[in-house]
């Protein structure tokens, strides 16, 4: 009981001082996208959502709806406007399902150096996990299609993306966004071709400099095979209120 107490005051002060609260008291100041957003926020925006004015959450397998600071939109996101095939793999939870199918003959050529790498668990269960349990087609969009439609009156400035390698195709449907409000973007990016035809680390932060955005923060690998890293990368050159919430956020 007691720890449940303390638990149930921890919980009412952050309410209190506004953390996990979106645009507490009206002084959000950063529109954020969240795409793969199955859950709550991400770190370290969950630590900081009273600085986020609206939150656009991109989620096929959750219910649109929407409210005056968040806004859920159960489609997927492509650098085109088409109908895709949907990789549902027997991870839990459906975790790892993908745009893209898992590389299996990769893996497979490459077994005596990836089982050395990252998490010895999570290499050992890799062929298990990465089962194809079913495929279902889904209706894809671009994003900047599905901006220009919302109609919403204010920029969005920071975009987080984490969909199973399908990083660059999001983006390629976002240029508009890309070249106009966008200051920062938080991606999951692999270094090794764990999916099929995915675009790699190196080749989606050469693309996004012709945009003007430089990598300033590349975090620590995780996932199978230590195949992935976190990216910050913010627009260069910047300067205004926005972007000094995004640097304080990330502890920059």
């Amino acid at each position: 009981m007691r720890a449940q107490l303390r638990a149930l005051h921890r919980l009412v002060k952050c309410r209190l001082l506004g953390k996990g609260v979106i645009n507490f008291r009206g002084k959000g100041v950063v529109n954020l996208i969240d795409v793969g957003s199955v859950g709550s926020l991400p770190y370290p925006w969950n630590e900081n959502a009273d600085k986020i004015y609206h939150l656009l959450k991109f989620e096929p397998r959750e219910q649109s709806e929407a409210n005056p600071f968040v806004t859920t939109i159960d489609v997927a996101l492509w650098g085109s406007n088409c109908a895709r095939d949907f990789y549902v793999y027997k991870g839990r939870r459906g975790s790892g399902s993908s745009l893209f199918q898992q590389n299996l003959d990769y893996v497979t050529q490459n077994w005596a150096q990836l089982r050395t790498r990252g998490d010895e668990r999570l290499a050992n269960t890799w062929f298990e996990r990465s089962q194809l349990d079913r495929v279902e087609r889904i209706a894809c969009r671009r994003l900047d299609d599905v901006l220009k439609e919302l109609g919403h009156t204010f920029p969005y400035h920071f975009v987080k993306i984490d969909a199973q390698g399908a990083e660059y195709e999001i983006l390629k449907g976002a240029e508009h966004l890309l070249t106009t409000s966008c200051l920062g973007l938080y991606l999951e990016l692999f270094v090794i071709p764990l999916y099929k035809e995915i675009k790699l680390f190196p080749e989606v932060v050469e693309y996004l400099k012709g945009f003007g955005f430089e990598l300033v923060k590349k975090f620590s690998p995780h996932g199978s095979f230590d195949s992935q890293h976190n990216c910050l990368l913010l627009k260069k050159g910047t300067t205004s209120q926005v972007m000094d919430v995004i640097l304080k956020v990330y502890d920059l």
